[in-house]
């Protein structure tokens, strides 16, 4: 195997290493909106969602880049950056209930890659993103499950079943789901930050127009 066969590998690899971040104060950041926006988007997760590195993750994140596309086709909505760098859906699942206070209308769940750097049980991290899905969905709001993929450093079957877990998920619990939060933007240097793990701000541009389709279709859901 040549340089160019392992470079998408060791991209694939560096969603694992996640969980070395270290992990931010428990504070909620809501990205700048229009005041009385309609619409409430929880956009809950790990670094990927906090827009670790970035210069301004508050203007280049995918919250904030969601949000301006939302408005661009004509959606009055306002999306809440509640990621956390280094969580894992434990940690997920400790501080869920502080944001859904913010009472939103559709919650991006992005959890699970950080677990799989610790090693944690697939059972474990189904069940808490299994929980974490249902008391959205008790809080009133429709979820976007966003799946990830994982490097086969625990096994062909560990990493084969945490891909089919997310989709087991959704269907169990009528969520929408992203199959991967990352297309496109894993293991290609240009969309990536240095450390080839975060995306840039080109980057987050993509991962915000692979959501764009579910959350719309969230948004619409939850107007019913």
């Amino acid at each position: 195997m040549n340089r160019e066969d392992i470079r998408p590998l060791f991209a694939v690899v560096g969603v694992l290493f996640l969980g070395a971040c270290e992990k931010s104060d428990p504070s909620v950041r809501s990205v700048p909106t229009t005041p009385g926006a309609a619409m409430r988007v929880l956009a809950f997760g790990d670094s990927l969602t906090a827009g670790k590195d970035l210069v301004d993750p508050d203007r280049d994140g995918y919250p904030a880049v969601l949000e301006r596309l939302l408005k661009e086709k004509g959606y009055s909505v306002a999306v809440t950056n509640a990621g956390h760098s280094g969580d894992t859906t434990f940690d997920g699942l400790a501080r869920l209930d502080f944001s859904l206070a913010e009472k939103p209308h559709v919650v991006i769940v992005g959890l699970g890659s950080n677990d799989t750097f610790q090693g944690k049980r697939l059972s474990d991290i189904e069940k808490n993103l299994d929980e974490i899905v249902r008391r959205c969905q008790d809080a009133g709001a429709v979820v976007v499950l966003c799946g990830m993929k994982t490097f086969p450093n625990f096994g062909l079957f560990y990493s084969a079943d945490y891909g089919k877990m997310f989709k087991r998920v959704a269907d169990r619990r009528g969520a929408l789901l992203v199959p991967f939060l990352l297309e496109g933007v894993a293991g290609n240097p240009a969309l990536n930050l240095p450390d080839g793990i975060h995306p840039n701000e080109q980057g987050y541009d993509r991962v915000a127009r692979t959501l764009l389709p579910s959350v719309e279709k969230a948004l619409k859901k939850a107007r019913r």
